[in-house]
């Protein structure tokens, strides 16, 4: 079984050298020093024939998303098999090699909690996109035979599954956390095949596809069930794995899916650079993504307060939407999944710029589009924007349709995710002396968790 190291090396798309150099990068980043940033440690600790310094560790666990204090905790390497959790249980070995670290009666799980941050913003945020970006420009052809055999078939599966999946991101029945954890489950297979295919041959870019393909979904997933700092650590990996597989559409995917987790971490400024390092990857984009970008940049400029090239953003919006409707006609994609982006960019952007009575009519056509019975399948998305209609409603005085809109999401999930839950407690705990809205908090605190 490959070391826990490797996977996670793999994950990135990284090979041994180039690992070196970012842990060391982020040494110094972090204030630890200077490190050197060779090839042979990585090997070295891949294998198992030493222990990475505590600072060196350290590193490695800011760059995969781990607390400093579970490494300490933890010990190597057992904290690794955090990078790979983000609320979905770990496999029998992981869950074994903790047993052995962890207090008796083995480990128990966290309860819910909102993001901490992110781990990268910034300069350093735009450094690892001009980064990706120095791959794709210099990027040539993997050359190589296929494997062949089982390990064919194999990747087969995972591509039809990871495809099946993929159709879910815009409109599903089941709940995000088992759409999130089916993502993740076969997001570590192929990061297990890869850390034992190596980074050389054609079987290796399938894998790296795979590898950034699987990212975007758990971190689609992670978004809609409000756990941004797992999204960001996903979309981060898929923009690493697309960038060393040389698929520029890819790259261009998760750099706008990582912009949006940084609005809705109120983020504009690191938005914007990372949507310019989308159009700087893939000039032409398919219009579904198209679309998301510009939704993506009107709400960032509504941020900023600069309304007039926000209005600009959504007219190219509205553009990409009807090209995208155009090219759902005949496939299995709903064209309004893609009315429920424009509506939610509209009602974010006329938020943001404190005109929340022209977002009036996008929240009431979201809302209704989204419960409407016998309407198309929902999105899993659908608590998440729904957080957007209430606040918007409670924005003007509306305070009977923001508690009714409470009622229809949880109608519609059945589960609300306990982040976007707590959101919502949040927004309607300074209303709660009014009847309708102290209704809607009893009825999020029927909410069970996961």
């Amino acid at each position: 079984m490959a070391h826990p190291l490797t996977s996670l090396r793999a994950a990135l798309g990284l090979s041994q050298p180039e690992y070196a150099r970012l842990v060391a990068r982020t040494h110094g980043n972090l204030g630890l020093g200077r490190m050197a940033a060779r090839r042979e440690k990585v090997s070295r600790w891949e294998s198992g024939r030493i222990v990475p310094e505590h600072s060196a560790q350290l590193a490695m666990a800011h760059i995969h998303g781990v607390p400093a204090r579970e490494v300490a905790r933890l010990g190597w390497p057992f904290w690794t098999h955090l990078a790979t959790g983000d609320g979905v249980p770990l496999d029998e070995d992981a869950r074994a090699d903790l047993r052995l670290h962890l207090p008796r009666g083995g480990p128990r799980p966290a309860a819910p909690r909102r993001p901490t941050g992110f781990a990268l913003r910034g300069d350093r945020l735009a450094a690892q996109m001009h980064g990706a970006l120095g791959r794709l420009a210099g990027h040539r052809p993997v050359l190589g035979h296929e494997a062949a055999g089982q390990a064919v078939e194999r990747v087969d599966w995972i591509e039809a599954r990871t495809a099946a999946l993929e159709e879910q991101m815009l409109a599903s029945l089941l709940p995000s956390r088992l759409l999130l954890a089916a993502a993740h489950t076969e997001h570590r297979q192929v990061v297990r095949l890869l850390a034992t295919a190596g980074h050389g041959g054609a079987a290796a870019r399938r894998l790296l596809l795979l590898s950034a393909r699987t990212a975007l979904l758990c971190s689609g997933f992670s978004c809609a069930l409000g756990e941004l700092t797992g999204a960001e650590h996903h979309a981060l990996t898929a923009v690493r794995a697309a960038a060393a597989a040389g698929d520029r559409r890819i790259s261009a995917t998760a750099m706008t899916q990582l912009a949006r987790h940084h609005l809705l971490a109120g983020s504009a400024a690191d938005a914007l650079g990372l949507l310019r390092a989308a159009r700087t990857a893939a000039p032409d984009l398919p219009a579904s993504t198209a679309l998301e970008l510009h939704n993506c940049e009107a709400s960032a400029f509504a941020q900023l307060g600069r309304a007039t090239e926000a209005a600009r953003a959504l007219d190219l919006a509205a553009e990409a939407f009807t090209s995208a409707d155009r090219a759902a006609t005949g496939t299995a994609t709903d064209p309004e999944a893609y009315r429920r982006f424009v509506a939610i960019g509209r009602a974010s952007v006329w938020t943001f710029l404190g005109r929340p009575a022209r977002a009036r009519p996008q929240l009431a056509a979201l809302a209704d589009s989204l419960t409407a019975s016998g309407g198309s399948t929902p999105s899993p998305y659908s608590a998440l924007w729904f957080l957007y209609v209430v606040n918007g409603h409670l924005a003007l005085g509306e305070l009977d349709i923001a508690a009714d809109a409470v009622h229809r999401v949880r109608a519609l999930t059945g589960e609300l995710p306990p982040v976007l839950a707590a959101d919502l407690r949040d927004l309607l705990a300074p209303h709660r002396h009014e009847r309708l809205l102290r209704e809607a908090l009893d009825d999020l605190g029927t909410a069970s968790a996961p």
